[in-house]
């Protein structure tokens, strides 16, 4: 049995952490022994982790560790995990100093580093991202293997990292549909007009989700149609200016902000299509899970790089303008998540 460890902040609700989570609920744990190190107990999926899969709590350090080079707390701070060996250590965060510096510390034959996201666009939309990445760049050189979600997360992280030849293999994120039909049970307090096309989006309101673009889109396809209507779910530091923008635009009866809800597939579950725009990606886990509820999915021509097998369109308002209700069919996406085991347990058997 191969023993993997792997490394994350938490298990809060998030990206990173819904990734980590559908890997910890999906793999086969008769051929792998998993552990998981986290670096605080804010954990969103805790009371749904199999027995079988070992949580442990780190000591916690100041977060002014992100400000000190990587080399120096390479030689003054200790490995914080549990004595024990593996086949495989995965520093699964890839933003936090203290997860690269215990996986690297770890007593593991193979060190590998999870890349989530475009990070040469991430550090031009953020300057903190920008300022920690200089700090902790040292740390790249220490990973035998990178791990990407997607082939448009690889070609910037090797340019921005200026690493030519490094290893790297790419391994999406897996899609728990069985959660996902499990919590469109629910009862949703929603009312929606079936006369009208229903659009949805979700994701954090911020720049790189840019629903800015999105709603200059649905006023422009405002004045060829008037029968849809879009259903925002999120919430994040964008959200009033947003908000603004949706009513300077006169959009206010054509769009409904939901915010953030811990369980959004019952509000998807209602809706004709799912709708994405964002400057940029990791690799859009929500437009699979919008796939898994039968949805028509409309994304701009930029994300197909970030999505295998997704067809972005040409023209995002002459798509919309045309579209019209269909028979939705739920896709467990078992193919696709066959293929992600796959690769899963060729990265843990050492398999190229």
């Amino acid at each position: 049995m191969k023993k993997v460890a792997i490394f994350a902040h938490n298990l809060s609700a998030g990206g990173i952490q819904k990734s980590l989570y559908n890997i910890i609920r999906n793999i086969d744990l008769k051929k792998y022994a998993l552990d998981v190190y986290l670096m605080d107990n804010n954990n969103f999926y805790q009371d749904n982790i199999p027995k079988d899969v070992n949580i442990y709590y780190l000591k916690k350090y100041s977060s002014i560790c992100k400000l000190i080079p990587f080399q120096l707390l390479k030689s003054f701070i200790p490995y914080s995990g549990i004595d024990k060996s593996y086949d495989v250590a995965i520093d699964f965060d890839s933003y936090q100093q203290i997860t690269a510096l215990n996986t690297i510390k770890c007593n593991a034959q193979k060190k590998v580093y999870w890349i989530h996201t475009n990070v040469e666009e991430k550090a031009k939309e953020e300057k903190k991202f920008k300022i920690a990445h200089f700090f902790s760049k040292g740390k790249l050189k220490y990973f035998d293997e990178f791990v990407g979600v997607s082939k448009g997360v690889i070609e910037p992280f090797k340019r921005y990292n200026k690493l030519n030849n490094i290893k790297y293999r790419i391994i999406p994120n897996l899609i728990d549909t069985n959660d996902i039909f499990q919590k469109i049970k629910n009862e949703v307090n929603l009312k929606i007009d079936e006369n009208k096309y229903n659009l949805c989006t979700v994701g954090t309101v911020n720049v790189p989700k840019g629903f800015d673009i999105l709603l200059s889109y649905l006023k422009e396809l405002s004045k060829i149609r008037k029968d849809f209507h879009l259903y925002l779910i999120g919430d994040g530091p964008l959200k009033e200016e947003i908000t603004n923008l949706c009513h300077s635009l006169e959009l206010d009866s054509y769009v409904t902000f939901l915010g953030y809800q811990k369980n959004p597939y019952q509000y998807m579950n209602l809706m004709d299509a799912f709708i994405l725009t964002s400057r940029y990606e990791g690799q859009g886990m929500v437009l699979w899970e919008a796939k898994a509820l039968g949805l028509e999915i409309f994304m701009t021509k930029n994300l197909e790089q970030y999505n295998e097998n997704l067809k972005g369109c040409d023209d995002i308002v002459k798509s919309l303008s045309k579209a019209q209700k269909r028979e939705k069919k739920y896709d467990d996406l078992s193919d696709y998540n066959a293929d992600i085991i796959k690769r899963l347990e060729k990265l843990f058997e050492g398999e190229n």
